[in-house]
C-alpha cells in the first residue's frame, strides 16, 4: 500500500477551494439534467449506462457529483451515466457529493471536472483487471507466460525493452479472440526461439507482433511443418517493412488511400508463408481442427 506524499515545494498556501461538500443519499426523482451544459444521452451513452447496470456494484459506484438548484432539485454535474444505471436496477437513492455553485458554476465545474481528467492507460487497465481476476486478463496473461513471454503493465523505453515483452495489450486480447490458445503458444514460442527474434526488441514492437502473430496462427497447416521455424529465421521481415513504408510514402504522395500497416505487413507475411509452403494450397482436403491441434501439440521449437 502506497501512503499519499506530498513535497514541501508543492504545498499550496492559497489554495480558495469555496464551500466544503456533503455527503449525503438523495432521492433519483430528485435529481435534474441541466441540458445547456450536459452531454445528450445518444446511442453509445445507452450503450455505457446499460453496460453499468449489468454489473452494477456499488463498491464500482463513486458518488454523484451535484448541485442544489431551485424546486428542491439537484443538478448533476457528473454522474449521470451511473445516476441512469442504478434507476435501471430499480434503486431509488444514490450516494452525492453536494457543492453549493451558482449555474455558471456547474458548467466551469462539468467542463473541469470531464476535460481535466487523467487518463488511465491500457496497462494500467489490465494491472487492475489481473488484480481483480478478471478472466480475460488472466487467460491473456497465462497464454503469454506458456509462450515463453510476459504481458508488460508499463511503458518502457526504447532502450530498455526486451524481446518477449508484449505491450500491445489490445491486440493481443483480440488475437486470443479469434485464435485458438495453442496456436498462439506455438507461435510466441517458435518466435522467442528464432534468431532474428528471440534476441531481437524491435521485432516485439507492437507495430511488427501482432501483424507477425496474426499471420503465422492464420497458417497452422504451415506453423505445424517442423521446418517452419527454420525458414522463418531466414525470412526478411525488415525487407517487408521496407517495402511497405516505401510504397505507403508513394500512395500518400499520390493522394491514394493505403490500408494499415497492421494489414499490410500481416498481408506480406502471409505472401511468404504461401509461396514457403504452398502445400497449404494443395491439400486435398482442409484437416480437421483436432488434427492441427495435435500437430502443434508434437511440434518441437528450439
Amino acid at each position: 500500500m502506497r501512503k499519499i506524499e506530498i513535497s514541501r515545494a508543492d504545498l499550496r498556501a492559497d489554495v480558495q477551494a469555496g464551500p466544503a461538500p456533503m455527503l449525503e443519499w438523495i432521492d433519483i426523482d430528485r435529481l435534474v439534467v441541466d441540458d445547456s451544459y450536459q452531454r445528450d444521452l445518444k446511442r453509445a451513452n445507452w450503450t455505457s449506462i446499460r453496460s453499468i447496470a449489468a454489473d452494477f456494484r456499488w463498491s464500482m459506484f463513486s458518488p454523484v457529483f451535484v448541485a442544489p438548484v431551485e424546486g428542491g432539485a439537484y443538478a448533476i454535474i457528473d454522474g449521470q451515466h451511473r445516476t441512469h444505471a442504478a434507476a435501471m436496477c430499480g434503486f431509488k437513492q444514490v450516494p452525492c457529493q453536494i457543492v453549493q455553485m451558482t449555474r455558471g458554476e456547474q458548467a466551469a465545474a462539468f467542463a473541469a471536472v470531464n476535460g481535466k481528467v487523467t487518463k488511465v492507460t491500457v496497462w494500467q487497465l489490465f494491472k487492475a483487471a489481473m488484480a481483480a481476476g478478471e478472466t480475460w486478463a488472466k487467460e491473456a496473461d497465462e497464454i503469454a507466460r506458456e509462450g515463453g513471454c510476459k504481458i508488460l503493465t508499463y511503458g518502457k523505453s526504447p532502450k530498455d525493452k526486451k524481446p518477449g515483452e508484449i505491450y500491445s495489450i489490445k491486440g493481443f486480447v483480440k488475437l486470443i479472440e479469434q485464435r485458438p490458445r495453442g496456436l498462439i503458444v506455438a507461435a510466441l514460442k517458435m518466435l522467442r526461439a528464432a534468431d532474428g527474434y528471440g534476441d531481437n526488441p524491435d521485432a516485439w514492437g507492437s507495430t511488427y507482433l501482432m501483424p507477425i502473430l496474426m499471420a503465422i496462427t492464420e497458417r497452422p497447416v504451415a506453423i505445424a511443418n517442423p521446418g517452419f521455424a527454420r525458414a522463418f529465421e531466414d525470412f526478411d521481415v525488415w525487407e517487408l517493412v521496407d517495402r511497405d513504408d516505401a510504397e505507403r510514402k508513394e500512395k500518400k504522395r499520390q493522394g491514394i488511400d493505403y490500408p494499415p500497416r497492421s494489414e499490410t505487413l500481416r498481408a506480406g507475411v502471409l505472401e511468404w508463408i504461401d509461396k514457403s509452403f504452398p502445400a497449404r494450397i494443395a491439400l486435398p482436403k482442409p484437416a480437421s481442427k483436432s488434427e492441427i491441434m495435435g500437430r502443434i501439440a508434437a511440434v518441437k521449437v528450439g
